[in-house]
């Protein structure tokens, strides 16, 4: 069970740090576009449409990490106060009766949702430029295809606290 979650939460930071990387590119076509725009009165085609698919996948791609080092956003006046084992409990809970369920639902239609743009070969419709829309969604499936695998890992340390053998977690500590 700890091998199956370090792989996984390897796998979750490897990606994560290449999804980092996003911003370079993101950085770049909006700062070109500024230059163009201001210096030589020509916006171009295609800077806002890239800047937003580069957004939505840098936001995508990072909930994977961001929930295997626990810093979404949690409203936690209860949660706080709880033991270790009790909140495992109610995380597990919520992982595999809302969490996982629903995920599974998401990527599986998200699947096809790509496979049909690709299939017909769909275009954007957002800006003249009007890209492939495919690939996009690919990664939209992917970030939450990796989120639905680091719900597992978070399962997995779960079980663990609840048999007395917690996963120490990298990220975390």
């Amino acid at each position: 069970m700890e091998i199956t979650v370090r792989l996984i939460e390897r796998f979750t930071g490897n990606i994560g740090f290449l999804v980092s990387l996003i911003i370079i590119p993101l950085i770049l076509a909006t700062c070109y576009e500024v230059f163009s725009r201001y210096v030589f009165g020509a916006p171009t085609i295609w800077a806002f449409e890239l800047g937003y698919i580069l957004t939505g996948v840098h936001f995508l791609l990072g909930a994977a990490i961001t929930l295997m080092k626990g810093t979404h956003i949690r409203i936690d006046l209860l949660y706080q106060r709880f033991s270790d084992r009790t909140k495992a409990a109610v995380d597990i809970t919520l992982y595999l009766l809302l969490f996982l369920p629903f995920l599974i639902l998401l990527c599986d239609a998200l699947q096809d949702y790509a496979l049909r743009a690709f299939m017909s070969g769909e275009r954007t419709g957002q800006s003249a430029w009007n890209p492939p829309i495919w690939p996009f969604r690919m990664l939209i499936t992917l970030g939450f295809a990796m989120l639905t695998l680091q719900v597992i890992a978070e399962i997995l340390k779960c079980a663990a606290v609840l048999r007395g053998r917690p996963i120490r977690s990298a990220a975390k500590g």
